[in-house]
């Protein structure tokens, strides 16, 4: 093999190798834009979870505080009705 064949075979390498890497970094190019992409996109959906389990958080604290009234209403309105009845049966009325 001459001189010239051996640097025209490292010169076809040579292009084989840019080109490979051109094409990998294309490639890389391609999957950063991608990835920004998703992760944009990631950040959304993120937020508007973090929306939603902050509205439901309040809705559920406001429910519960809601139940709490009701229950302590309706312990009184069974208070009330308990002392009637043991009023009622006390006076005679029952008997």
């Amino acid at each position: 093999m001459t001189p010239e064949e051996r640097f025209a075979r490292i010169e076809q390498a040579l292009e084989r190798m840019t080109a490979l890497q051109e094409k990998h970094q294309a490639t890389m190019y391609g999957l950063q834009e991608s990835n920004q992409k998703m992760l944009g996109s990631l950040t959304e959906s993120i937020g508007k979870l973090t929306e939603s389990t902050t509205a439901f958080a309040e809705e559920a604290r406001a429910y519960a505080a809601d139940s709490r009234a009701r229950m302590a209403r309706l312990e009184a309105n069974l208070d009330a009705l308990i002392r009637a009845i043991t009023t009622e049966h006390k006076n005679g009325k029952n008997k």
